[in-house]
């Protein structure tokens, strides 16, 4: 058992490339994974290295090549600074990732792909960065649960916890060219590195804290907040004061140590300077922290995104702080000191829940701290009989934590603010559902219209010769499409009448039902004027079709605020398959008026209209 131990941190690279190779399709236009916020970190290197160009004009072209034409996953990261543009984010990825980009330049030359930076050889190496950078972050995670005095068990149990058991995974596998598994890594080794300067001591420990220390800041300047974290590893203050005065009289390690940190702090004001004439600019625009309006509740315990609620593996942690109160108050206080600070401080950023997914991505880059505190809660444990009731307890949340991942990776969970409501209506279910969430108070007024296609309800409702008797949701009758006839019962009726403000939802339900797990069919509302389409909206049902099973349905879609006054609104589902069969029954249409205030203008998960054509 000891060499499975040992090798722990390997066991779970294997563990998570199988998982990548199963959730992950770099190949396919809406999966990069060059992505999100990494596109902003990672143009830097094709800025340098391929287009000479630090006005980043080449977003456009990597966009249209590689991406979804709708910009569905489409990531603006250039502010405006005076008459020129400034990449927003700071370069310290772009420096850790380039080895890896050079690798994918060789790779794509060797395989002969265009070699543009964002070709598949090009999103795979980044992809193999963040693997690597897991498999480093686990093995620096699990050496220092050893020097903190746990035995080798414990300490690869506490590495599985950290690494399977929280939202590491995803922003591993499903997101990797965000910043948080690296920031893992590299504070984590950081701990090592000061915990072994302090401990055994050698100015190399001292010169390599400094260099770890340096590319953190450079990829997230918040994540300095560590610092705070040196009393604490030094665990008492007399070790603090004499490696402090040890340091300070090693002028040659001093200088090694500063000559290597200004040379990479120096990277940003040379960039910066290229960009917009200026060594130092603000590059975040309007986005600030706001320290007078911290969201320290929400962004633990909100079901939209709160740490504790999504991770509850931290929350469990937390009970470590008992036994270290018992034991070394100095420690204690420092390290409970730095969990508040660094809590209270992301809390204020001006989108608290970061626009997250999978829970609460900021805490990750700090999971070292979790580990830790895991530890200090086994030593709390001192029996057998708890420990081994408080290692199930781990395995049980681990176990909801892959179950958590699997509902984020298929969107389950949906990408947009979650309520209580939607985590409750996600918790259980394995499938991704069609579901819409209208808040109650946004309604000014409704008009609802039903039609179970059990008798032919009128002229307002098209295609009734669709209407069959051999498979049906309830009643004996449902609407059948096929090659022949591609369009289901639907209903034609002008909107004017049915509104009573301009802020304008119509909302669809219906039960369908396809012979196969994935259907062309599609939910279609045509806004029309004098017979011609205006505005065509689709919702494609592929994704919440089961396979030969009555399933429920809803989406929502705004109404174009410049529809003529005069506008209609066709509402039918459309199968365009020659082979296979489509039913909808129990179909309902309601016309939500809304509230005319800015927050119920976009409400998330509400499809907003394609542009209307004059």
């Amino acid at each position: 058992m000891k060499y499975l131990y040992k090798y722990t941190p390997e066991i779970i690279l294997v563990i998570y490339i199988l998982i990548f190779l199963g959730f992950k399709s770099p190949e396919r236009n809406w999966d990069r994974v060059i992505n999100s916020d990494g596109k902003g970190y990672y143009a830097y290197l094709p800025a340098v290295f391929i287009y000479s160009d630090f006005q980043f004009r080449f977003v456009e072209q990597y966009e249209a090549q590689y991406y979804p034409a709708n910009r569905s996953v489409f990531k603006e990261f250039r502010n405006d600074a005076g008459d020129r543009k400034v990449n927003k984010y700071f370069p310290g990825m772009a420096i850790l990732w380039l080895p890896f980009f050079l690798f994918g330049h060789l790779m794509a030359w060797l395989e002969m792909f265009p070699r543009d930076g964002y070709s598949l050889p090009y999103q795979y190496s980044i992809a193999l960065s963040a693997l690597l950078f897991l498999w480093l972050g686990a093995r620096w995670l699990q050496q220092l649960i050893r020097r903190f005095g746990s035995n080798d068990r414990t300490a690869a149990f506490i590495t599985v916890a950290v690494t399977l058991g929280t939202n590491l995974i995803f922003f591993t596998v499903v997101e990797p060219s965000m910043t948080h598994v690296y920031s893992f890594a590299l504070i984590t080794g950081f701990v090592l590195t000061t915990f072994k300067l302090f401990h055994d001591y050698q100015p190399k420990w001292f010169v390599k804290s400094l260099l770890l220390a340096t590319l953190i800041f450079l990829i997230r300047p918040t994540n300095m907040l560590i610092l705070m974290l040196v009393p604490f590893i030094a665990g008492d203050r007399k070790i603090l004061s004499r490696v402090s005065g040890q340091v300070l009289a090693d002028r040659r390690t001093l200088i090694r140590g500063a000559i290597q940190a200004l040379l990479l702090l120096a990277v940003p004001i040379v960039l910066w300077y290229l960009q917009t004439g200026k060594p130092i600019v603000y590059t975040y625009g309007d986005e600030k922290l706001n320290f007078l309006h911290p969201h320290m509740l929400n962004i633990l315990f909100s079901f939209n995104r709160g740490w504790f609620v999504y991770t509850p593996v931290a929350l469990v942690s937390i009970l470590g702080f008992a036994w270290l109160y018992r034991q070394n108050r100095f420690r204690f206080y420092w390290l409970a000191g730095f969990l508040l600070l660094f809590i209270y401080v992301v809390s204020c950023w001006w989108v608290w829940y970061y626009a997250s997914k999978c829970g609460q991505r900021v805490f990750i880059d700090i999971y070292v701290v979790v580990a830790l505190l895991l530890l200090f809660l086994f030593n709390y444990l001192k029996t057998g009989t708890r420990k081994r009731l408080f290692s199930a307890i781990l395995v049980l949340l681990i176990s909801l934590n892959l179950v958590q991942f699997y509902q984020h990776a298929k969107w389950i969970f949906p990408p947009y603010n979650i309520t209580g409501a939607i985590y409750r209506g996600s918790f259980f279910s394995l499938t991704q559902k069609a579901r819409v969430y209208i808040p109650d108070e946004s309604i000014a007024g409704r008009t609802s219209m039903k039609n179970d296609m059990e008798t032919d309800q009128g002229h307002s409702w098209m295609n009734s010769g669709t209407r069959n008797d051999t498979v049906f949701h309830q009643g004996r009758w449902s609407s059948k499409t096929d090659r022949k006839a591609p369009y289901s019962v639907g209903l034609e009726d002008t909107l004017g009448p049915l509104f009573k403000t301009g802020n304008r939802i119509i909302l669809v339900r219906a039960w369908i039902l396809s012979p196969k797990e994935t259907t062309e069919a599609t939910l279609v509302v045509d806004y029309q004027s004098k017979g011609k389409s205006l505005s065509y909206n689709q919702f494609i049902l592929d994704k919440y079709a089961g396979a030969d099973k009555w399933t429920p349905i809803e989406a929502a879609f705004y109404v174009p605020g410049d529809l003529p006054p005069n506008g209609v609104a066709k509402i039918y589902f459309f199968n365009p398959s020659a082979l296979y069969k489509f039913y909808v029954d129990d179909l309902t249409i309601e016309f939500i008026s809304l509230k005319d205030e800015p927050d119920y203008r976009k409400i998330e998960g509400v499809l907003m209209p394609e542009t209307v054509r004059k």
